[in-house]
C-alpha cells in the first residue's frame, strides 16, 4: 500500500484542461422553450405575433401591439426522463450484454412573470410606448443518467493512470491522478522506499494499474445535474400607424448549474493487490449572470399577414465556478478516500449572435398561423479567463476555443404554430425542430410538440399548455480513447399555466 511521505503540490492548469471547455460552452449558449402558456403552447412561434410577454425574450417588438396594462404569471412543472442504452459488450464466454435504464426527474418553477405598461400618445403617426418588465426562464438543467454495465476492455483506471503517467509524485494534478495515486487505484512500477530519506527509490512517472483492463467488471455511473437559468428582461416597445412596430429588450440573463458524477466499479474477475471496488466522485457547482441585448421589427403587410425580424447580441457571461473530486478504493482489509481541494474559478463566455426571421397568418380571425426560422452559429463561442495563460504561453482556454471552431456549425432552427379561436376559447398546438450544433453528429436532433388551450374573458384570461420534447444523445463515462460512448435519449414533459390580467 501507499507510504505517504510527498508533499502534494496543486497542478490546477490540468483542471483548467478538463472542466470549462466547450461543453460549458455550448450549454449555457442553447436554450430551451420556456415562457407563457400561450407562447409555449404555439411552438415559441411568437416573432411576428407580438401581445404577449415571451416576445420580449424572441422579438421585442411584439411589446409594442398592446393596447392595454398587462400582469402575467406563468407557473410551470417539468418531468424529465433519460434513457440510457448501453452499447453491447462482448464478455469473456462470448455472450453479449446489452440494458437499458430508465431515470427520472421532475420539478417545479417560475416560467415566467411580467408587467407590461401601455403609455397611448395623442399622436396620428406613433400611437403609443409601451414598456415592459419581468423574466423569463431560458432553459432548465435537470437531468439523470444512470448506466449499469458490465466491462472487460477497460476500465475508469486505465484513463486515470493515462493522465498520471510520465509525472513524478509531485507533480500528479490533484484532481484526478494524485487521488488515484494516494488510494492506490494506480501505483509507481516499482514502489520501493527508502524510509531513511524518507523518499520513493523509483519515483520517476512510471505507473501501473491495479484493474485489469481485460477483466470483467461492473461499472455503475450515476450523472446528476441541476439548475435552470432565468433572464431579467427590460423592454421598451413603440407602433407607427399600427403598421410598424419596434422594440428592444436588455436581458439579463442568470443560472445556476450543480453537477454530480459518481462511477463505481466492482465484482472484478480478476485484480491486483487484492481490489474489492473503487469509486471516483466529481461535484461541480457553477452560478453566472450575463447582459444582452434584442432588437426587433414587425411590419403588418395588410390585415392578415404579418412579418417579422429580431436579432439578438451575444450575451456575455461572467461565470464562477467550483469544483472538487472524490477518489476512494476498498482493499481486502482497508480502505483509503482522497479529496482533492475544492478549486475556485472565474472565467468569462461570449455566446453567439442569433438572428429570427418570422411570418404570421390570419385567416377569418379564427385560425392563426406562424412560422419562426432562427440562425445560430455555435462556433464563434468564446472563453476567456482573464488573460491567463498555460505553461506554452497560449491563452488558457486557447484549445477550448480551437475546438469550438472546430466541432461546432451553424443550427437552423425551425419553430410553427397554430391557433383555432371559437368565441372565448381557443385551441393551440406548435412544433419545433432544432437542428445539432455538432459538426460530426448533425443527426442529433431535438424536437418539441406542444398542445395548449385558453380563455380569454377581456380583462383576465387563463392559459395551459403541455409540451413534449425529445432529443437523442450521447455520453462518455470517461475518455473514448478507452470506451465507447452510452447511447441516450430525453423525454422531457412539461406543464405551464399562465394567468393574466388586463386594465
Amino acid at each position: 500500500m501507499k507510504f505517504k511521505i510527498i508533499l502534494l503540490t496543486f497542478s490546477f492548469f490540468t483542471f483548467f484542461a478538463n472542466a470549462q471547455n466547450e461543453f460549458d460552452a455550448l450549454r449555457y449558449s442553447q436554450q430551451n422553450m420556456f415562457g407563457t402558456a400561450k407562447a409555449t403552447s404555439l411552438g415559441g412561434a411568437f416573432g411576428a405575433l407580438g401581445g404577449d410577454f415571451s416576445c420580449l425574450s424572441y422579438n421585442p417588438a411584439g411589446i409594442g401591439m398592446y393596447q392595454f396594462t398587462e400582469i402575467t404569471f406563468s407557473p410551470s412543472f417539468t418531468l424529465n426522463n433519460t434513457t440510457s442504452y448501453n452499447n453491447k459488450i462482448i464478455l469473456l464466454d462470448d455472450i453479449t450484454y446489452n440494458e437499458k435504464f430508465d431515470e427520472n426527474i421532475s420539478n417545479g418553477s417560475i416560467g415566467n412573470f411580467g408587467f407590461i405598461f401601455s403609455n397611448p400618445k395623442d399622436n396620428n403617426n406613433w400611437k403609443r410606448i409601451n414598456f415592459g418588465i419581468g423574466a423569463n426562464q431560458l432553459a432548465n438543467y435537470d437531468k439523470n443518467i444512470y448506466i449499469n454495465t458490465l466491462n472487460n476492455t477497460s476500465s475508469l483506471a486505465d484513463n486515470l493512470l493515462s493522465v498520471a503517467q510520465g509525472n513524478t509524485i509531485n507533480e500528479l494534478d490533484v484532481f484526478f491522478g494524485s487521488p488515484a495515486f494516494w488510494t492506490d487505484i494506480i501505483d509507481l512500477q516499482n514502489n520501493s522506499v527508502d524510509t531513511s530519506l524518507n523518499q520513493y527509490l523509483f519515483d520517476n512517472g512510471n505507473y501501473i494499474s491495479h484493474v485489469m483492463s481485460n477483466g470483467l467488471k461492473r461499472q455503475t455511473h450515476q450523472f446528476n445535474s441541476n439548475g435552470d437559468m432565468h433572464e431579467f428582461v427590460l423592454s421598451l416597445g413603440t407602433s407607427f400607424e399600427e403598421k410598424l412596430y419596434l422594440g428592444a429588450t436588455i436581458g439579463i440573463p442568470t443560472f445556476e448549474y450543480s453537477e454530480v458524477i459518481n462511477h463505481r466499479e466492482d465484482i472484478f474477475s480478476d485484480t491486483i493487490n487484492n481490489l474489492g471496488s473503487f469509486e471516483y466522485m466529481q461535484n461541480l457547482y457553477a452560478n453566472g449572470e450575463g447582459l444582452n441585448l434584442k432588437l426587433g421589427g414587425i411590419y403588418r403587410l395588410n390585415d392578415n399577414i404579418k412579418i417579422g425580424g429580431a436579432l439578438h447580441t451575444p450575451t456575455v457571461f461572467n461565470i464562477q465556478e467550483e469544483f472538487r473530486t472524490i477518489t476512494q478504493a476498498n482493499f481486502t482489509d482497508t480502505s483509503y478516500r482522497e479529496y482533492s481541494p475544492i478549486n475556485y474559478f472565474e472565467y468569462e463566455l461570449t455566446t453567439p449572435w442569433k438572428a429570427i426571421a418570422s411570418v404570421s397568418a390570419n385567416i377569418d380571425n379564427r385560425i392563426l398561423l406562424s412560422a419562426d426560422y432562427e440562425i445560430i452559429d455555435y462556433s464563434t463561442s468564446k472563453l476567456r479567463a482573464n488573460n491567463l495563460r498555460n505553461d506554452d504561453g497560449t491563452e488558457i482556454f486557447y484549445n477550448e476555443n480551437n475546438n469550438i471552431e472546430s466541432n461546432y456549425g451553424k443550427t437552423e432552427n425551425i419553430r410553427l404554430g397554430v391557433e383555432y379561436k371559437m368565441d372565448t376559447y381557443s385551441f393551440r398546438a406548435g412544433y419545433i425542430r432544432n437542428s445539432s450544433p455538432l459538426l460530426e453528429n448533425e443527426e442529433i436532433l431535438s424536437e418539441n410538440f406542444s398542445f395548449g388551450t385558453g380563455v380569454n374573458y377581456g380583462s383576465y384570461y387563463f392559459d395551459l399548455a403541455y409540451i413534449l420534447s425529445q432529443r437523442s444523445d450521447n455520453y462518455q463515462m470517461y475518455n473514448s480513447e478507452f470506451i465507447n460512448s452510452t447511447d441516450l435519449v430525453y423525454t422531457n414533459h412539461n406543464v405551464v399555466i399562465t394567468l393574466g390580467l388586463r386594465y
